[in-house]
């Protein structure tokens, strides 16, 4: 049996890829414009009357320095968001598998994070993100990721490439660590974690 499968924030770079992942199932693709989940009365209207089995969320409000200068936009989408689609999986009864950031760390560790850090969000996107964590169950999923790229949209690895071609001079800051993480590789975790409906973070 074929699951129904709901993917938010489609237009972007993991939801892009996700939707290939799940190449062949029952997919619904919705990208903000299509379903907005800072808009609780769209979110559960259309989980509850879609009934998927799964719901994958890569939708968020990414842009760092716009969290800063709209943090209510912020929270609504990468907080209040994710409790709307946390409360309408528990009505289908639907598996949520959240993405969330490394940005909730504050970089001060100098070795690998894993799961059982504490935290430190650093910037209003950092904190609306953890936040967003926060609104999930503990049946769900949330996967940290970090410096996403992919063959879709602005992303860091794109950047260097471009400017590489065009013979610009490649000046960066460097004072970041970070693990790049190829938009589909990530697709595919994030689908076997979802038909397998692997709780935790």
């Amino acid at each position: 049996m074929t699951m129904k499968v709901l993917i938010t924030g489609a237009g972007g770079q993991v939801g892009r890829e996700l939707v290939g992942a799940f190449d062949g199932w029952d997919v619904i693709a919705a990208d903000r414009t299509q379903l907005d989940i800072s808009d609780r009365t769209a979110v559960l209207g259309a989980i509850t009357t879609l009934r998927p089995d799964v719901v994958l969320n890569p939708g968020a409000f990414t842009n760092v320095d716009g969290c800063e200068r709209d943090p209510d936009r912020a929270y609504a989408v990468n907080a209040l968001g994710v409790r709307h689609l946390a409360d309408g999986c528990r009505r289908v009864d639907a598996h949520l598998v959240h993405v969330s950031t490394d940005y909730v760390f504050d970089g001060d560790k100098g070795l690998p994070y894993h799961e059982w850090d504490d935290t430190g969000p650093l910037s209003v996107y950092a904190r609306s993100k953890l936040a967003g964590e926060a609104e999930v169950d503990p049946a769900c999923t949330v996967v940290r990721t970090s410096w996403v790229f992919s063959r879709h949209g602005g992303n860091f690895v794109q950047l260097v490439l471009d400017r590489a071609a065009a013979g610009e001079p490649l000046r960066f800051i460097d004072d970041q660590v970070g693990s790049p993480t190829a938009a589909d590789d990530l697709a595919r975790l994030l689908r076997r974690l979802a038909v397998e409906r692997l709780p935790g973070l």
